[in-house]
């Protein structure tokens, strides 16, 4: 009697001690094909409404200056009031190094990579901005993207975004998003440069 009693007693400490377990363990890691798969959805809502094709710059970037990696989470944390731990430190991590965006992104909408040597040779010349849109009809300028930064259930997400449309024409911001309902949709948005 005594051994049935202390095992009911202890099954019924464990339930709930296993219950609460299971309630505050952190959400799994999501995987990278997830994480692609979602940063595609992020930069589709930036190019969605282009006249024509996207041009989009292949290097990512966080901003137009190198940026020292504390002045950019004071800026994070500062300007965007809704941002968690978590996809500041995704942003911080998934852009420490440049890197160069795929072409077989799918963003929903045509879109052309820009090379740096490209960009150079455009921009070489005086009239570049006009260079630009003969090159690449219906185009505004181009598009400088950063890494997609998220949380760990892959419904809050950061990006920077630079939009150039020539010669002292441009601006560039860090955008925290939100996937509701299987969208994500802008929350905040803090302007970092404008020329």
């Amino acid at each position: 009697m005594p051994t049935r009693f202390f095992r009911n007693i202890l099954i019924l400490f464990l339930i709930p001690a296993s219950l609460a377990c299971s309630l505050f363990t952190s959400a799994p890691t999501p995987s990278q094909a997830d994480i692609e798969k979602e940063e595609q959805a992020v930069y589709a809502l930036f190019v969605r409404d282009s006249q024509g094709p996207a041009v989009i710059l292949q290097n990512t970037s966080t901003s137009t200056v190198e940026e020292d990696p504390k002045q950019m989470i004071d800026n994070l944390e500062g300007g965007l009031s809704g941002i968690s731990n978590d996809t500041i430190e995704s942003f911080v991590e998934r852009n420490a190094q440049p890197s160069q965006l795929s072409p077989d992104m799918q963003l929903g909408k045509d879109y052309i990579l820009l090379s740096q040597e490209e960009l150079a040779e455009i921009s070489s010349q005086g009239n570049w901005h006009e260079v630009l849109q003969e090159r690449y009809p219906g185009s505004n300028g181009y598009l400088i993207f950063s890494r997609v930064g998220f949380n760990r259930t892959l419904d809050q997400a950061v990006v920077y975004v630079g939009e150039v449309a020539g010669p002292l024409m441009g601006a560039g911001y860090y955008y925290l998003l939100e996937k509701q309902n299987g969208e994500w949709t802008i929350k905040e948005e803090i302007m970092v440069w404008i020329s």
